[in-house]
């Protein structure tokens, strides 16, 4: 690791706990850490997305927040890695593969889209697209039913979540307790 071990060095390694038997064995680690890298690429391309309508649709704030979110956890890991010597962006300009060229092309192009539609959102004072007005009226109508219904579901299977991944732990904790071969969670 370059340097001095900061407080957001300390706050990382906390996070990550890449010595946690979470994580299984070493083969385990590398998938779990794989299906992450995967999942932040699906994220990143579903703010992108997501981005560029709210800018077409004339919604900025939206967009810029969408494209924060996207780019702060590229960010997060560009840094980590430079913590730990290792230049993400040199990797990529050596490997030098299609995927590589197509990501930076792709997300250079989103960015690039998006600030486009809001730089015409700010001169023209209209958006591109004018999505039609949907009112939400509480228990009316299917969109008011949709609407509640779906509250009322994430809230539940959010709820349900949190309860069977605690239950979840506290099982493999009882059992590894029983057997002597790990440190109880509670």
């Amino acid at each position: 690791m370059s340097g001095r071990r900061g407080a957001l060095d300390r706050l990382a390694e906390r996070v990550m706990d890449l010595d946690s038997p979470a994580y299984g064995d070493e083969r385990e680690k590398a998938v779990s850490l794989e299906a992450s890298g995967l999942g932040l690429r699906v994220a990143f391309c579903a703010g992108m997305v997501g981005s560029l309508v709210a800018a077409v649709t004339g919604h900025p704030v939206v967009a810029v927040a969408l494209l924060v979110m996207v780019f702060m956890p590229a960010g997060a890991a560009v840094w980590y890695a430079r913590r730990r010597g290792v230049d993400l962006q040199q990797l990529l300009e050596t490997a030098g593969t299609r995927s590589a060229y197509t990501a930076t092309v792709l997300y250079g192009a989103g960015t690039t889209l998006t600030f486009t539609a809001l730089t015409y959102l700010a001169f023209a004072g209209r958006p591109l697209l004018r999505l039609p007005e949907v009112e939400v009226v509480p228990g009316e109508g299917f969109v008011g039913g949709f609407v509640q219904g779906g509250a009322a579901g994430g809230v539940v299977g959010g709820l349900a979540t949190v309860v069977a991944g605690v239950l979840g732990m506290r099982r493999a904790a009882h059992r590894s307790a029983s057997s002597g071969d790990g440190d109880p969670v509670g």
